[in-house]
């Protein structure tokens, strides 16, 4: 077994201590003095006679333990390990060298353990990082059991690199109110990398090939820093982190930032050991903290320092790292990370820092981690796993599609894991009435509040919730006009609130010199100064909604909601364009709000009318001024967002108003592909609810499932809309298998219908005109109408002319 001298001496001295019962003997058997005086220089006259003393006062045992705790720190010369068989050759102590000589399993176990003895602190401490981190949180605040915090699925929310995030500040880390499309879009090409590159581990994971990905796997001692929403699962990710680490053979440190007292001070080495050891509720010897620290030092490429919630921080981290620092001196926080950092301490160990956007503006180039990485949504085979985890009945596959159909809006909310978790605990308090609670966003948020003011927190308030609730409204309200989405200490006073009254929605943020370094929710209840936000930008637009139509006055509501709707004004080229959508979400939550306003009684009746007439009127100008000619205008994607807003409005008696203020208009869509679901299914809501006339209707259907066209067809039978122009781009199956859909709507149309298709020839037709031979021409609505089906090479396969009370004409 060929081994330098540096690993000989590393693997004896883990054999020595990789165990209690061999490290007992061998400080017991070993003639310790005899030991030191044969081995030269391998041991300084220093400490040799520090040795004796203590042989002398102690004896053997107690000075065999120090020889040990020497070997354990680098005092001895490199070699010692071989010096010492010698030397116990030579004093024909064959036990001794049987007992302490190494073999190929010490070898073995050695790779395994990586170095680390059983039971050493580094052990111990392993062991209650495993435990912590197999724990999960529920939403309520409360840890999960270790049962079902082990049976949850691991899922891995997309990575994405923000590329020159600290020139271009493409999270929004300003405190500033934006649109969660708006944030989505922001990283929407964003090179991506896997939970494997940042961990540099073999996981199962996607595998990508762009500069992120390749630097992340490349090289070890990489500071980064991971970014992400409040529920984005970044602590949940780190506790992943340790656990993968481990299963990898490597030692990680996961440290809490909210701990971490501001004005303690703490060298690296203390960091590492006491602190984590206080946190862990374990008590090592300065020896054994002085072992770890030496492992961590001669091990750092094997080693993962993991700081979970910097804007839950009491401190600021120094954008100034010290000069010429020494590594066991002590420093107080802030200096501290600034100088691991900085790299100027452990430069081959690998950092990673998680936090929300903003904590990260203030950091200087000497400070600025290598990489950061957003922490974007879940993919949707991921969302599947999870919910069907925390569902207790039915299938996550059947609630999925549900949502995607019935509430798009609720379907993407799934991909943010803890408003995943949310809904799944309100299907499982609610059960088949779930859907009841989930056909609007305004509606699951109204649910999903009143499941956290039933927790612990709540009961220990000192405030009525419905008060509560309105003052939470207004406060949420003012901020998003001001474009924020920061609270601070004078707001919660202004409207008369505690930390204790608003920590089941809002998370405090430590005030330091107005830098925005964020506390733990203790400091919610506490006299520090603070900033808060909403866990979830969603909850302070469900409550600024409810401001709106609860609280604001009639006179400001009807100011207000001109600004939820886009301005349309006609550009250079003399085409319609949509301008800023600003409060394109809270839109969404105000028409929920709308909706359940005859709900609501404890609403003036009068007002709840007024503001809902103000409403409709303005909704209706807008749906008039949107769906005009296309060649009019270049607001196709704002009209696939309004068709999918305008699901929300779920009440029968709202609709029916809405449809007869659109009774005169006749609208134009010229939607073509329609490629995203919610936009298909926004179509159907649409067309069958409000929709009572339409100039020009077109649309391409030729990937389109059987159930999705099954729907188009009966959304136009069962509605009463009059369609004066339709085209229809479809293939020949389809053409045939639903030929008889095609003509049950010809009631509906009163000019044109033309359908057109790639390929084919005209026995596609023939069923067709089978079912219009069979037609009944006195249910037309109009004197005459034609049909035509062709294909893009300009044939015509069909072209008939239909009369009301006479027989087709066809005129092919």
């Amino acid at each position: 077994m060929e081994l330098t001298l540096e690993k000989h001496d590393q693997m004896m001295l883990f054999k020595i201590s990789n165990g209690e019962d061999l490290k007992e003997e061998f400080c017991t058997i070993l003639p310790i003095v005899d030991i030191i005086e044969q081995m030269g220089s391998f041991v300084s006259q220093k400490y040799k006679t520090n040795i004796k003393e203590i042989e002398m006062k102690n004896g053997s045992y107690a000075a065999t333990k120090r020889f040990v705790g020497l070997a354990t720190v680098n005092k001895l010369k490199t070699g010692w390990s071989r010096q010492l068989l010698q030397t116990i050759a030579i004093l024909d102590l064959k036990y001794v060298e049987e007992l302490i000589s190494l073999k190929q399993a010490d070898l073995e176990e050695f790779n395994e353990r990586i170095g680390i003895p059983r039971n050493s602190l580094l052990d111990r401490l392993s062991e209650k990082q495993r435990h912590h981190c197999s724990i999960l949180k529920c939403p309520m605040g409360r840890n999960d059991s270790i049962e079902k915090s082990r049976a949850t699925p691991v899922v891995h929310p997309q990575l994405n690199v923000c590329v020159d995030h600290f020139k271009k500040n493409t999270a929004f880390t300003d405190g500033r109110y934006k649109s969660s499309q708006e944030i989505r879009k922001a990283y929407e090409k964003a090179p991506r990398v896997s939970f494997k590159d940042v961990t540099k581990s073999k996981v199962e994971t996607p595998e990508f090939t762009n500069k992120g990905s390749k630097k992340l796997r490349e090289q070890h001692g990489l500071s980064l820093c991971i970014i992400g929403a409040a529920g984005a699962g970044k602590t949940t990710m780190t506790k992943r982190m340790v656990t993968t680490c481990m299963d990898e053979k490597k030692m990680p440190f996961l440290i809490p930032f909210a701990q971490i007292d501001k004005d303690e001070r703490w060298s690296v080495k203390t960091l590492l050991t006491k602190f984590l050891c206080r946190f862990h509720d374990l008590k090592p010897s300065e020896e054994e903290i002085d072992e770890a620290f030496h492992w961590i030092l001669a091990n750092q490429e094997k080693c993962f320092l993991i700081f979970d919630g910097l804007d839950q921080s009491s401190f600021v981290i120094s954008n100034e790292p010290i000069e010429n620092p020494d590594i066991n001196d002590e420093f107080l926080p802030g200096d501290l990370m600034s100088l691991l950092l900085s790299r100027k301490f452990l430069p081959n160990t690998r950092i990673a820092v998680t936090s929300r956007p903003h904590s990260l503006v203030q950091f200087a180039p000497a400070i600025q981690p290598d990489i950061v990485v957003f922490l974007n949504d879940l993919v949707s085979d991921d969302v599947e796993k999870l919910m069907n985890h925390y569902l207790d009945n039915g299938t996550a596959s059947e609630m999925l599609e549900k949502l995607r159909t019935k509430s798009p809006r609720i379907h993407q909310l799934t991909r943010n894991p803890l408003l995943l978790r949310l809904i799944a605990l309100l299907s499982n308090e609610k059960g088949e009435n779930v859907w009841t609670y989930v056909s609007t966003i305004a509606k699951l948020f109204f649910e999903v509040v009143d499941l956290l003011q039933l927790s612990a927190h709540h009961e220990r308030g000192d405030i009525d919730v419905e008060v509560l609730n309105r003052k939470l409204a207004a406060m949420a309200f003012y901020k998003i006009i001001e474009g924020s989405v920061v609270f601070e200490q004078s707001d919660l006073e202004r409207y008369g609130l505690s930390g204790e009254n608003v920590q089941d929605f809002l998370f405090g943020v430590l005030s330091s010199n107005h830098n925005n370094r964020t506390s733990n929710n203790a400091l919610l209840v506490g006299l520090l100064e603070v900033f808060f936000y909403f866990h979830h930008q969603s909850t302070q637009e469900f409550f600024s909604a409810r401001f709106v139509l609860e609280q604001l006055p009639v006179g400001e509501f009807e100011e207000f909601v001109g600004k939820l709707f886009p301005r349309l004004e006609k550009g250079a080229d003399g085409k319609l364009k949509v301008g800023e959508d600003s409060f394109a979400n809270l839109r969404v939550f105000v028409i929920g709000m709308v909706n359940e306003m005859k709900n609501r009684h404890q609403l003036d009746e009068d007002e709840i009318l007024r503001k809902k007439n103000i409403f409709i009127n303005f909704l209706c100008d807008h749906l008039r001024q949107l769906f005009v000619d296309p060649s009019e205008h270049s607001a196709g994607d704002h009209q696939m967002q309004m068709l999918v807003d305008m699901m929300d409005f779920r009440d029968e008696e709202l609709n029916r108003e809405i449809r007869q203020h659109l009774n005169d208009f006749n609208f134009w869509f010229n939607f073509g592909y329609l490629h995203v679901a919610a936009h298909r299914e926004g179509f159907f809501h649409f067309m069958q609810h409000f929709v009572s006339n339409v100039r020009y209707l077109w649309l391409d259907i030729d990937e389109w499932s059987d159930d999705e066209i099954r729907r188009l067809f009966q959304s136009i039978q069962s509605s009463t809309a009059k369609i004066e122009e339709m085209e229809i781009l479809m293939n020949p199956q389809q053409l045939e298998q639903w030929s008889d859909h095609v003509v049950a709507i010809l009631p509906h149309l009163t000019r044109k219908l033309e359908l057109g298709f790639l390929g084919g020839d005209e026995r596609g037709c023939r069923k067709l005109k089978e079912e219009i031979i069979n037609f009944d021409t006195s249910n037309l609505q109009t004197e005459e109408l034609k049909v035509e089906v062709w294909d893009f090479g300009d044939r015509t396969f069909l072209d008939v002319v239909l009369r009301r009370g006479q027989p087709p004409q066809f005129n092919n």
